[in-house]
């Protein structure tokens, strides 16, 4: 299965409250939660050019976090479209959700999310929550960090949950 075939479906529940009087950092923070919520609803529609035109040509997606996988790093739009193609290869009824939005210091913003679905060899279900911690300069993603554990995360941004 290609990225762009993949099944998802849609769901979002951002947990921010109102700003009032905003910032040019807060103004900042949630252009880049626009940015991102932009490339989750790509994804999510099957709209792999939508994705990655929010994405620097120079992205890493950063597998690191991730326990077990084989590759720490993949590199630029071919490197995320190699992760994206081996990820959903090995899934039948793959579901991703997004659970949450957040904006974080440093021009980062977290998204936490769950991925369901059933072993395409082994039949076993999956249900899996993970996070990914986008970085973002001159208005596109320059990096993922993809983490098995959400907490993991939201602690590498000094974030609570």
């Amino acid at each position: 299965m290609t990225p762009s075939q993949h099944k998802a479906t849609p769901l979002f529940a951002q947990r921010e409250g109102k700003t009032v009087g905003l910032s040019h950092t807060a103004t900042m923070s949630q252009e880049n939660v626009k940015l991102i919520r932009q490339g989750w609803d790509a994804w999510l529609n099957g709209d792999l050019p939508g994705l990655f035109r929010t994405f620097d040509p120079e992205i890493v997606w950063d597998t690191s976090h991730f326990r077990d996988w084989p590759e720490s790093a993949y590199h630029g739009p071919e490197g995320v479209e190699q992760f994206l193609t081996e990820w959903l290869d090995v899934w039948d009824d793959y579901e991703v959700s997004i659970q949450q939005i957040r904006a974080a210091p440093d021009d980062r913003v977290v998204s936490v999310l769950r991925h369901r679905g059933r072993g395409r060899e082994s039949g076993v279900p999956m249900d899996i929550p993970m996070a990914q911690v986008a970085t973002v300069r001159s208005g596109k993603v320059t990096r993922l960090d993809n983490y098995d554990d959400p907490r993991q995360a939201f602690e590498a941004v000094g974030l609570s949950e």
